[in-house]
């Protein structure tokens, strides 16, 4: 007896290439195509399997995933529903048959802040109407990137922050240098506008902005440099959105550049942002060491972007680097201005310390501030929450009452975590 529509099963590579081809279909309509990811199209231990990353996971996207759901599968029960995973397996034609249930198709969604994913899989091969649900499920869950550039930007691995939270400039103790250079490249071009451009049209032949472009923080690690960009980006009330290195590089040939590309259109497209790209070394070495074809056109897409014929116009781009020194020169030029945040001096850990060990006292803050000397803030911050830790423990032990640890407590917690180190290095 030959199998009906509905149960016929397609060929692998057949499905694979309709997959592929209804996708880039969609992705054609869609502003910038770079920023979804492809699905993963697999057979594996006997098994399909279409898999994709979702830009975020909603109640409201995961209803219309489960309406979805029930267009195209019959006889579906959920499988797990809450705790950031949620799964659905379909029970086949005859309900009164439980036997290799499991070899059905099942569908999952799963993600809590993070790392969101969606996963067809089945045993042997898929029916149409499962493949119709993979494409389907796909297209709903990128149709908001068309538009949406914060959705784009996240399924690029990008993080938008549009407020900054409870933090404010009183949360970087001391770097009052540093402040003072951002207050007056950054944040008064930016809540001033129309004073700098006044300025400029009476200064230059032809009118051009001379508000900055991109800002390279320079410093340690753990000194502030992405916890200030939050700060003033919420200051000058416009979106931060903080890209990490992971989120561009790719292992394949040309998507980095076109990662970059597309992260930097998606910011201009908020209308007002805040670029802030860490570990900016990574991406653009000099070119006077051994540079791979891939970082060379990122380093291209870069400096097209921060001054060429189609840099950004709306979006401030700040750099962030440790390493200063390994930027190619071409790109350094790009930035207007350079701002290097030092390790913290004595009165600054001090300071620090006020912030996370506020019922010490002055003297008691300050004798610790010596014994920390060369630390970043969040080194100091992490001995704190190490002191707290201990403290908790030994309170736990003892059957007592919570009290704040004693200052004898963080100078050892101090000694330790400097010790440990040592002996790493």
């Amino acid at each position: 007896m030959t199998q009906n529509a509905e149960t016929q099963l397609i060929p692998f590579d057949r499905m694979k290439e309709q997959v592929e081809r209804a996708i880039a279909a969609f992705l054609e309509r869609t502003r910038s195509p770079e920023a979804v990811p492809a699905p993963r199209i697999a057979f594996e231990k006997g098994s399909t399997i279409i898999a994709f990353p979702l830009p975020f996971l909603n109640e409201a996207l995961l209803a219309s995933f489960i309406g979805l759901i029930k267009t195209h599968l019959a006889n579906v029960r959920i499988h797990a529903f809450g705790d950031g995973y949620y799964a659905f397996q379909s029970l086949g034609g005859n309900l009164f048959r439980t036997e290799n249930i499991l070899d059905n198709v099942k569908i999952e969604f799963s993600g809590l802040t993070t790392s969101f994913k969606a996963e067809i899989s089945k045993k042997g091969g898929l029916t149409q109407e499962e493949v119709n649900l993979a494409v389907e499920l796909y297209k709903e869950a990128y149709s908001a990137v068309k538009d949406d550039p914060i959705a784009r930007l996240r399924a690029m691995g990008a993080s938008v922050y549009t407020d900054n939270g409870e933090l404010t400039w009183a949360y970087i103790a001391g770097y009052d240098e540093v402040k003072k250079k951002i207050r007056e490249s950054i944040i008064l071009p930016l809540t001033n506008p129309e004073m700098y451009n006044s300025i400029a049209r009476l200064t230059r032949k032809t009118f051009e902005t001379n508000r900055p472009k991109a800002i390279l923080f320079e410093g340690s690690p753990g000194v502030g440099k992405t916890t200030v960009a939050r700060i003033l980006a919420g200051e000058v009330l416009v979106p931060l959105v903080y890209v990490p290195i992971e989120s561009i590089m790719s292992k394949w040939y040309g998507q980095s550049s076109q990662n970059l590309a597309g992260i930097f259109d998606a910011a201009e497209d908020l209308g007002g942002s805040i670029l802030f790209l860490d570990e900016i070394d990574a991406l653009a070495g000099s070119r006077d060491q051994n540079m791979f074809e891939a970082t060379r056109r990122v380093l291209s897409v870069l400096l097209r972007k921060l001054d060429g014929i189609d840099s950004v116009v709306s979006t401030v781009t700040i750099g962030a680097t440790n390493r200063k020194g390994d930027l190619d020169h071409a790109l350094i030029s790009r930035f207007d201005q350079s701002i290097y945040f030092p390790l913290p001096n004595e009165r600054e850990r001090a300071a620090i310390l006020a912030n996370y060990a506020a019922h010490l006292s002055d003297e008691e803050r300050a004798g610790l501030a010596g014994i920390i000397d060369g630390l970043s803030g969040r080194t100091i911050k992490d001995i704190c929450e190490m002191a707290e830790r201990r403290w908790a423990r030994r309170l736990i032990v003892k059957g007592m009452e919570p009290s704040p640890p004693p200052p004898e407590h963080y100078r050892q917690s101090a000694r330790t975590w400097i010790e440990d180190n040592r002996v790493r290095d």
